[in-house]
């Protein structure tokens, strides 16, 4: 069954998909820079309740998993997928967690909060950062770390 993270303050699905509305999700190569990036937030003023740090096998072995969807979760997801854009990100998160990466977590409801952000991934600079938005995903930072 679909794992949800108390941590996140609006839930973290949406339609049978991984949705953080109002979160940034960054992803690195290591834990040890996400978890750099995570300590620079809460100096930048952050609230520890406000910022996190996870392992890739947590966010895709946990959060992001399927397992025991009903079947209206599993049509609704179909129609995401179909829309497009989460299917792709999902598939980049979980690129990025089989190589080791890990994630950071940062509730960013507005814009204040983002351009907090933007000055800690000037920094500690992550592969790629988006924000979930009630209607839209944010790319805040694409592919820093491309090959």
């Amino acid at each position: 069954m679909t794992q949800h993270w108390a941590f996140f303050k609006e839930g973290d699905h949406s339609f049978g998909i991984f949705y953080p509305r109002h979160y940034i999700i960054a992803g690195y190569r290591t834990l040890a820079d996400a978890e750099a990036a995570e300590a620079a937030f809460r100096k930048e003023g952050f609230p520890p309740e406000d910022v996190r740090a996870a392992t890739g096998e947590f966010v895709i072995g946990q959060l992001e998993a399927h397992h025991g969807q009903s079947w209206l979760e599993r049509m609704e997801a179909r129609l995401v997928e179909f829309a497009g854009t989460e299917t792709g990100y999902l598939r980049e998160d979980a690129d990025l967690a089989r190589d080791g990466g890990a994630f950071l977590f940062a509730y960013a409801p507005d814009d204040a909060r983002l351009n907090q952000a933007r000055r800690v991934f000037a920094q500690h600079s992550p592969a790629y950062a988006r924000r979930y938005l009630p209607i839209a995903i944010e790319r805040i930072v694409e592919n820093a770390h491309a090959p």
